[in-house]
């Protein structure tokens, strides 16, 4: 009895995990040998029934009958040639902008999710219209096709009854052209499957990118990693002596700068600040200290910036794109970061050590300290107000 209920239990797990499989990746499954034999002895079953009908009652008729049945099956057959030759262009037209948009999501152009989150998505996406593709060459494949021929004509009008030798050859053409017929539409079956998830996929890839963008502030809360710990006096003391200098610093100069004066410091000179720009977002709002004119469209962009590979702060700018053309670009700095400005410091804000006595101090927070800063152009003119972040990893070792 345990056997037996441990017996169905896998039979179900196999079963469901078939199912999921051919939902995710449909597939054909291979004939075994029984079933190609049981095939072959089918057409040879029906080659001797079609060989022992008797058409004497009607012959006209029966050949009427037989060649509305020959025209059935070669409009089947034009039917799945279609579909495929159409599923061809569809296939040859979504190529160059699967390649625009895996530039565009790779360059974090367009796309608000995660590009690791994009690429699991646009991964199957592209193996689904391959193989659409795959199967649709599969189904325009040349392959053996049985028509009325000449000596088919010979045979016919070489007995007493022509129509019903004819209705004969014309049955027999007709039941072995069918296997054929029958793999050219499971062909195109699969092509239409795989396009169908393919569009799905894509239509995935829209939707987790919308919904990233809209709940990407609940998003950064939830996935939030919490901050270091400080174990020991020794750490707490090396941190607030870390902190107090950056501030005393930040009250100067730009924060980039500062950062990375300390990212070289703090590596012996192994490693330089590093820059991961965000996607830019138009906005409506601009800030008002950048003065913003009628007419003028603000844009917003989030800079991460890196040291040895640990994140040290977060910089959040908004910034007019058409105050930035025609001025100098500095290289290896991300737009509005590369534009030549001067920078003016507006504000230090400082989070710990906390002031009051609900906060541990021993938990370093997200923002350890604040500047806001904005950057004119030669002429004087706003171009960019930035704030950045500065987090735990500007205190710990790199």
């Amino acid at each position: 009895m345990i056997i037996a209920g441990a017996n169905a239990a896998w039979r179900w797990l196999a079963t469901r995990c078939f199912t999921i499989g051919q939902l995710l990746w449909p597939w054909l499954e291979k004939l075994t040998p029984e079933q190609e034999n049981t095939l072959e002895y089918n057409l040879k079953r029906d080659e001797a029934r079609i060989g022992a009908l008797d058409f004497g009652k009607d012959g006209d008729a029966a050949l009427e009958e037989a060649r509305r049945l020959a025209d059935s099956e070669a409009e089947r057959r034009r039917g799945t040639d279609q579909k495929a030759a159409t599923y061809l262009p569809l296939v040859a037209a979504l190529i160059p902008l699967v390649l625009t948009l895996v530039s565009a999501l790779w360059e974090k152009k367009a796309g608000s999710a995660p590009i690791w989150l994009n690429m699991l998505l646009l991964g199957p996406a592209v193996a689904y219209i391959a193989s659409a593709g795959h199967w649709a060459f599969r189904e325009l494949k040349v392959g053996v096709s049985h028509e009325p021929g000449l000596t088919d004509f010979e045979k016919a009008w070489g007995v007493p009854h022509p129509s019903q030798t004819l209705a004969r050859r014309l049955l027999l053409h007709t039941r072995r052209n069918r296997d054929g017929v029958n793999w050219k539409v499971t062909c195109i079956k699969m092509a239409h499957e795989y396009l169908l998830r393919a569009f799905l996929t894509f239509s995935l890839l829209l939707i987790v990118n919308i919904g990233w963008y809209l709940a990407r502030p609940l998003i950064q809360a939830w996935l939030s990693a919490p901050g270091p710990v400080l174990t020991t006096p020794r750490q707490a003391i090396a941190a607030v002596a870390q902190v107090d200098s950056l501030a005393a610093q930040l009250r100067t100069t730009e924060a980039r700068t500062v950062l990375d004066n300390d990212c070289q410091r703090r590596t012996d000179g192994r490693a330089a600040l590093t820059f991961a720009p965000g996607v830019v977002t138009t906005s409506a709002k601009i800030p008002s200290i950048l003065r913003p004119a009628k007419g003028e469209t603000g844009a917003a962009q989030d800079i991460r910036l890196d040291c040895a590979g640990k994140a040290v702060g977060l910089v959040r700018a908004w910034f007019i794109p058409m105050r930035l053309a025609g001025l100098k670009r500095s290289p290896g700095l991300p737009d509005p970061l590369a534009v030549s400005a001067t920078n003016t410091v507006v504000s230090i804000t400082r989070n710990w050590p906390p002031t009051g006595t609900k906060n541990d101090p021993a938990k370093l927070p997200a923002t350890l300290l604040q500047q806001a800063g904005l950057r004119r152009d030669g002429k004087g003119r706003p171009i960019v107000w930035a704030i950045t972040a500065v987090g735990p990893g500007a205190v710990t070792n790199p």
